[in-house]
């Protein structure tokens, strides 16, 4: 039983019986806390967010907090990028990747998980680190290449060869609305070469290029047009000429 009074609490406690072992210790540490209570009769019960100076929970400033102890913590510190045209699941993927978080063989072996090989499971040429993934590896390197020519640069532009730049590099647009179409094409691309690789890991099953091309093709247009409030994107152009996208 506690009676609350203006100089801060009593009481007895009421047991049934008498309090052994582990019990009694905590018991003890909480007779401790409750020492240090101030208790105001006046007023009601309450909480009181620690995080927050006027004591109030806001979503906001719990954001914040997670976004800088959590998101942006450790030696590879970047900012998250996010674009509107594509899933959420895809800025999720972007974000692993520029940390060096997919779960790429060199990383699991890294983490004590016993592997046969760290080989790249498409080429077996190299070992398999996020960039030769996503890059380097001559599968994903050709698919690259069919995707420059598709947006008309052809050999006059190579894909890049750094993970960052590959996500953040957007200057072959003109206008924000381009920038952001052309980002959405690269995260597009990268998010279906990771899913084609984990299908070949976990069901033998490979893209050639061509496929892999025509899929890139057809679920970017359903990704970004869907989303893109700002220019139509209409299937034949997009197909034969998008880079009327990025003006």
């Amino acid at each position: 039983m506690v009676h609350v009074t203006e100089s801060g609490c009593t009481g007895r406690w009421m047991w049934t019986r008498e309090l052994t072992g582990r019990a009694r210790g905590e018991l003890a540490e909480l007779n401790r806390l409750l020492e240090a209570v101030t208790a105001d009769p006046k007023k009601s019960d309450g909480w009181l967010w620690s995080m927050s100076s006027n004591g109030v929970f806001s979503t906001g400033i719990l954001s914040d907090l997670i976004r800088s102890k959590v998101l942006n913590s450790g030696q590879n510190n970047c900012e998250t990028l996010r674009n509107n045209l594509v899933p959420k699941k895809m800025e999720v993927f972007v974000w692993r990747a520029r940390k060096n978080r997919l779960p790429v063989l060199t990383e699991l072996d890294k983490r004590g998980v016993d592997l046969n090989s760290v080989r790249c499971p498409l080429c077996d040429g190299d070992i398999e680190s996020v960039s030769h993934s996503l890059i380097l590896c001559k599968h994903t390197y050709d698919i690259w290449c069919k995707i420059l020519e598709w947006w008309g640069w052809g050999r006059s532009k190579s894909p890049s060869v750094q993970v960052e730049e590959l996500f953040c590099d957007t200057s072959c647009a003109s206008s924000d609305i381009g920038k952001n179409i052309w980002q959405a094409v690269v995260w597009s691309c990268s998010y279906l070469i990771w899913k084609n690789r984990n299908q070949k890991v976990f069901s033998n099953k490979c893209w050639n290029v061509p496929v892999a091309v025509n899929e890139i093709q057809v679920k970017s247009f359903e990704w970004i047009a869907k989303r893109c409030k700002y220019k139509p994107i209409d299937w034949h152009n997009w197909l034969h000429n998008p880079q009327i996208f990025l003006s």
